[in-house]
């Protein structure tokens, strides 16, 4: 009697074993899978954007369908990597702490190389050299920042157009979430201006016919370009400025501004961007 119990014993005891051994094998194929997923098998390149600033980013809205200069131009470089890339949109402001904390690989979100942002990130060489336009109602007539003296003028917070603002003086400056609602407050007449990317600028003149723009007649510097932002002292940082000098002379850079701005328009910005002494650096 005490053999046969010992026996039941036994079976009940190796039972329980084969179970454990299986949960095992089960907990270690989800874990497998759940780093897969997260991009932990290094095939994702993280994208951080603010896809509030057309041509360069924007979102149909209710989806992740991204669109603009700067989105084909991770997918460019995604594509040159060999990875996959996944773009996670957010506020403009958040964009250099998102990559500070690892959350991201890169921002490519028309941002600018600033002497405060290199001390926590580091930067490609500029890719884009923007011209600054004003957006205002029809007749207002602004063709320089001396005309918003005393008046009001917003432009997307964290931005180096906020400064140039505040910098002008005499000007009331608003900083909002994102663009388009500098241009909304400029419809509804609770700002008299806004400070944007000309480029920026002439999607939300075409699209609202009631506003004009004025590019301004002011010089290119550093911190106005656009940059690809990296973890600070990458080890990447060359191999995305070969990257990037590939695309300016295999003609893609080209297709990409044609697509977006048209080709009038992106002959025109070529041919002011070779006589900058900066972008010949």
């Amino acid at each position: 009697m005490k053999s046969k119990l010992t026996k039941k014993i036994a079976c009940v005891l190796a039972g329980a074993l084969c179970l454990l051994a299986l949960a095992g094998c089960g907990g270690s194929n989800d874990t497998k899978k759940d780093a897969a997923k997260s991009g932990g098998d290094g095939k994702k390149l993280v994208v951080a954007i603010n896809a509030t600033f057309p041509p360069f980013e924007s979102v149909k809205e209710g989806t992740q369908d991204y669109s603009g200069i700067d989105i084909e131009i991770a997918q460019y470089i995604g594509k040159k990597l060999g990875k996959t890339v996944e773009f996670h949109d957010m506020k403009f402001a958040s964009l250099v702490p998102t990559l500070q904390s690892g959350r991201a690989d890169m921002i490519i979100s028309g941002i600018s190389p600033t002497a405060e942002r290199k001390e926590v990130v580091s930067f490609s060489k500029p890719y884009y050299f923007p011209m600054k336009a004003l957006v205002f109602k029809k007749g207002a007539g602004y063709k320089t920042l001396a005309d918003l003296k005393g008046k009001k003028a917003g432009a997307s917070m964290g931005t180096t157009y906020v400064k140039e603002l505040k910098a002008a003086g005499g000007i009331e400056v608003t900083e909002l979430d994102n663009t388009p609602l500098v241009v909304q407050d400029i419809k509804n007449n609770r700002l008299d201006a806004g400070l944007f990317d000309s480029a920026q600028a002439a999607v939300f003149v075409k699209e609202n016919p009631e506003l004009e723009m004025a590019i301004l007649n002011l010089p290119v510097v550093n911190d106005d370009t656009f940059a690809i932002a990296l973890p600070k002292d990458s080890k990447d940082i060359n191999k995305i400025n070969d990257i990037l000098k590939e695309m300016k002379s295999n003609g893609e850079f080209h297709k990409i501004l044609v697509k977006y701005l048209g080709e009038d328009a992106a002959k025109q910005y070529e041919a002011a961007e070779a006589k900058l002494d900066i972008a010949k650096q």
